[in-house]
């Protein structure tokens, strides 16, 4: 990745602490036995992520607490060099990426160091570090395509899930976490994502394009030129398709949400042939007609973008 720097930390940062060099001399038993891990606090285990032997399986019972300890996300930016040794899992896998060599143990060993990253995500004050300290850049690389690579395609889905988690832009600093996103260009990956990755992947890149259009700086950008605004659209077109082969009511309506954000800009500057063509017609006719049939909300926002592409609303089945 460019401008990324080559270290993550000062190497003094990394030598000058008789925590790490406590690591080595105080857990050496446990080495031996990790089953050890599973009586320790949440404390005791964030200061292991130093000792690589044992980093793995430190992460996996990090994970296995996070829905029940309030202050995981903290404890993790704030614990010296805990977030340094969560990078490193992430970039060591920088060059089995092209060509795909990564393994699946290896691809779970990242994701876990990703599914950490989701846990700070979520929390509103380290939200706004990773944020400022752009740690998000070092997941864009596992967003490219890659086939029907398996163990790529869980890091894929287990980074777009860490983009998910910051993608709050309610929140006092949300503004921020739009600008970061839209200044590092999330949109372009998130729609090559959604044009040809498989169907998880997809569904988890339209949340973020659909909350991203429902922001009006977030539309601004998406409708900043013609050819940004059809790149958007096209795909949205491709992806109706694919769900009429495999229909999904979530990914349906953040579809259906995206499109309804892109159509209220043609009704201010009028109508565009080019816009209707791109709106896929079997939206409207009877395709998804069971899977809407009891989700009034989504059929109703269906109305509503049939009436802003069209200038009325679809007849009465």
């Amino acid at each position: 990745m460019e401008n990324l720097p080559e270290s993550l930390f000062p190497e003094s940062t990394l030598i000058s602490s008789p925590s790490l060099c406590n690591i080595s001399s105080s857990h050496v038993d446990m080495q031996q036995n990790s089953h050890d891990l599973d009586g320790l606090t949440p404390n005791q285990l964030v200061v292991l992520l130093l000792d690589s032997n044992l980093r793995g399986d430190v992460m996996y019972q990090l994970i296995k607490m996070r829905d029940t300890c309030e202050y995981l996300a903290p404890l993790l930016w704030n614990t010296f060099n805990a977030v340094y040794m969560l990078l490193l899992e992430v970039i060591s896998v920088y060059w089995k990426l092209s060509p795909p060599t990564l393994s699946m143990k290896e691809s779970t060993r990242v994701c876990n160091a990703l599914a950490l990253f989701q846990v700070m995500a979520k929390n509103p004050e380290t939200r706004k570090e990773l944020i400022e300290a752009k740690i998000p850049c070092y997941f864009y690389p596992f967003l490219k395509p890659s086939g029907d690579d398996k163990p790529l395609e869980y890091l894929r889905l287990t980074s777009l899930g860490v983009l998910g988690a910051l993608a709050k832009f309610d929140d006092p600093y949300g503004p921020k976490v739009l600008h970061f996103f839209l200044e590092t260009k999330v949109v372009p990956s998130c729609l090559e994502c959604m044009d040809l990755c498989d169907e998880l992947s997809g569904k988890v890149a339209t949340l973020i394009v659909m909350k991203i259009l429902m922001q009006e700086k977030g539309m601004s950008y998406c409708c900043a030129t013609p050819e940004r605004f059809f790149s958007i659209v096209q795909v949205l077109y491709r992806v109706v398709e694919k769900l009429t082969e495999k229909p999904c009511l979530l990914h349906l309506m953040y579809v259906i949400q995206c499109l309804l954000s892109l159509s209220e800009i043609q009704k201010v500057i009028g109508p565009s042939e080019a816009f209707i063509r791109q709106v896929h017609p079997k939206l409207f006719d009877n395709t998804f007609k069971d899977i809407l049939r009891d989700d009034h909300e989504t059929a109703w926002m269906l109305q509503v973008l049939h009436f802003n592409v069209y200038g009325r609303l679809s007849p009465p089945e």
